[in-house]
């Protein structure tokens, strides 16, 4: 049975508020624990809170309804299960056993109900405040639990969303991009943002209840001093207001800030707020902005154009030296001829008053005609810049003119233009007669080599009996006839052709061909040097190469040449090595010797125009030096590269680089 003090206990922690109301003491005169337990139950199921009756394990002897509501769970279900492992979410176990093991220690009262969060499904963020009673048997140990709870959730979320709300606050102002300082009645520093740090240099922790004074000005700290009697009665000067003062600098500098001071009375007490910005910034625009002023009116004046201002109804109100000197008026009578001149009403140019009228409808205008002077009837051409003149607020204010007197450049214009038709006249001229080269180029080149064609086709009959049988001797004369007449054609050929691309005239006759056959021609061509001097030419074509577009004629000259130069400048029964593939889209052949080689004094110079690395009289090598020059000129023609690799003594390897114009094909097709 429950005693007297016990049953008053249990009905004041089931108070109105925090627990149920009072309860008749009849209805509780057995113990929950060791009584009857249905007629505590049926008790606390008239109870508008959830009450759960535990043992000291924390099992559930009994839970009534509205616990039974509140946590979705009925009595038979939780009955025998361990409350707190099945109520009570994780986080709020150990506040809770740390309660209950106070009460088995003999605290009678705790100094604050326990608050748990409860792991209910249906309402994940459930708060609930105990109130417990301790109950104890017959032998006077403690036997149970009463706990009444009450739900907090909203109250809990009330104080967690202020708290959150605070810090929101709090945060933002830290990080504002202004310099943010709280101080209480008698102006000590209670709050202080990163950029105060930066503004003044303190820390928040050096600063922190500090005296406003510390980072004013010696000269401000006087009229600072009463400040809570000041903004206890709203009177201050500064208060609800923008104004602009100086700061100090823990390093003692000075610095000009724009501040806002605000007054807040919380409970009782007055609290005010400063918000500060650096306009140093502003501060040097301003007197950049006075020094600019200044210059432009020296510009103004000094100006080599000519400047006038005009107002919105055409008047003119302002000009310089210089449009004085343009228009032609004395400078003594400035004001009375120029100044207040209203030019829509006096200008006898109708182009220049339309000029005037658009300007002041919003749109700049410009004019350039042989302007007539209403000042002094003198005619000068002019290039005039019209430009509205707009307010911040939009508004026009009339329109300014820049000027410019062209009298110099207008004859010099003159004198050009006869000198660019002189120089038409005489570029007419020139085409003509380069295209009378070009003919007599062309006739050249056709007169040269068809005496030559003649020459060799006899000699090449002569030499192979077709006229009659030769001895030894005659057959090696006329060998060199046809090799005499053959560079002989190279020569001209080469010549012919510098000529022809240095007035860039060169006719390409470009066709799909095969660069293997055209090599193939071309040591068919060099056949007789070649057994001459008793080489062996070794050919490596890859079965993948591509056709390319060229010049048959010219691309033939270019491995001519290249196996000519092998040939010439390899010792008699010397190697040559010609190979062909398909790398990276482009067709690269080389063509390689075991020559004397050029010497790396010599590399750069070698496709230069008729250079030779050895240019005297006594040259053991024949040559014209047109012969690598050429090679460049036509390759870089078709879209391609050449270059060379030499070693003196050991030979020379020429890469020639064509770009490929299809896809590989099969040498089979």
């Amino acid at each position: 049975m429950v005693n007297t003090s016990k049953e008053h206990q249990l009905t004041e922690n089931i108070g109105t508020g925090r627990s149920p109301g009072p309860v008749p003491l009849p209805l509780l005169q057995c113990n929950p624990i060791s009584g009857n337990l249905g007629e505590a139950k049926r008790f606390f199921d008239t109870l508008n809170v959830p009450i759960l009756v535990v043992d000291n394990e924390h099992t559930v002897l009994s839970v009534n309804r509205m616990a039974e509501s509140l946590f979705g769970r009925k009595d038979d279900e939780l009955a025998g299960r361990n409350w707190l492992d099945t109520l009570v979410h994780e986080s709020s176990r150990e506040l809770l056993k740390h309660a209950f093991h106070n009460l088995l220690s003999g605290d009678t009262v705790l100094s604050e109900p326990p608050c748990s969060k409860m792991a209910v499904k249906d309402i994940p963020e459930m708060i609930i405040s105990w109130n417990i009673t301790s109950l104890k048997g017959d032998n006077g140990s403690p036997s149970g639990f009463i706990l009444a709870g009450t739900d907090i959730t909203s109250q809990k979320s009330a104080e967690l969303g202020a708290v959150r709300e605070k810090e929101k606050l709090l945060a933002f102002l830290r990080s504002a991009t202004y310099a943010v300082i709280f101080s209480d009645r008698s102006g000590m520093i209670t709050f202080w943002n990163k950029m105060a740090t930066a503004l003044f240099g303190y820390e928040e922790s050096e600063i922190l209840g500090e005296p406003l004074t510390l980072i004013m000005p010696r000269r401000y700290r006087k009229a600072h001093e009463g400040w809570d009697q000041i903004i206890s009665i709203g009177n201050s000067p500064v208060m609800g207001r923008l104004f602009e003062a100086s700061g100090l600098r823990k390093d003692g500098s000075e610095f000009p800030l724009e501040i806002a001071v605000t007054t807040t009375r919380l409970n009782g007490e007055v609290f005010h707020t400063a918000f500060l910005n650096d306009i140093s910034k502003r501060k040097m625009k301003e007197r950049l902005t006075t020094i600019s002023k200044n210059k432009y009116r020296m510009i103004f004046q000094k100006s080599p154009l000519g400047i006038f201002h005009f107002n919105e109804k055409g008047v003119i109100t302002q000009c310089n030296e210089k449009f004085v000197k343009i228009v032609g008026a004395a400078h003594e009578n400035v004001i009375s001829t120029i100044i207040n001149f209203n030019m829509l009403d006096s200008f006898r140019d109708e182009s220049m008053v339309r000029c005037i009228k658009q300007v002041l409808s919003g749109i700049p205008a410009r004019y350039e005609d042989d302007f007539v002077s209403p000042f002094s009837d003198k005619i000068v051409p002019i290039k005039a810049e019209f430009s509205p003149v707009i307010s911040d607020e939009g508004k026009l204010m009339g329109g300014v003119c820049v000027v410019e007197d062209f009298t110099e450049r207008k004859a010099a214009e003159k004198a050009l233009n006869k000198y660019a038709e002189d120089l038409a006249k005489a570029n007419t001229e020139l085409k003509s007669l380069d295209r009378m080269k070009d003919e007599f180029l062309s006739n050249l080149r056709h007169e040269l080599k068809t005496p030559l064609i003649p020459i060799r086709g006899y000699s090449e009959l002569m030499f192979e009996g077709a006229l009659g049988e030769l001895n030894e001797r005659q057959k090696d004369a006329m060998e060199k006839v046809m090799l005499s007449s053959e560079r002989l054609k190279r020569l001209i050929d080469s010549l012919l052709y510098v000529s022809i691309t240095e007035g860039g005239n060169v006719d390409y006759t470009f066709v799909p061909l095969r660069v293997t056959e055209v090599i193939e021609s071309a040591i068919c061509d060099r056949s007789p040097e070649l057994v001459s001097k008793g080489h062996t030419i070794e050919t490596d074509f890859s079965p993948n190469i591509p056709l390319i577009e060229g010049d048959l004629e010219y691309l033939t000259d270019v491995f001519v040449n290249i196996i000519d130069n092998a040939i010439k400048f390899t010792r008699a029964k010397g190697h040559i090595r010609i190979s062909a593939a398909f790398e990276d889209g482009c067709v690269h052949v080389r063509i390689s010797d075991n020559g004397i080689g050029i010497s790396e004094a010599n590399m750069p110079k070698i496709f230069s125009r008729f250079y030779q690395a050895d240019g005297s009289s006594t040259r053991k090598y024949g040559g014209n030096g047109l012969g690598l020059y050429i090679c460049k000129k036509i390759v870089e023609a078709h879209k391609g590269s050449i270059r060379l690799e030499s070693v003196e003594n050991k030979g020379t390897t020429v890469h020639v680089y064509l770009p490929g114009l299809t896809v590989p094909i099969c040498s089979c097709e």
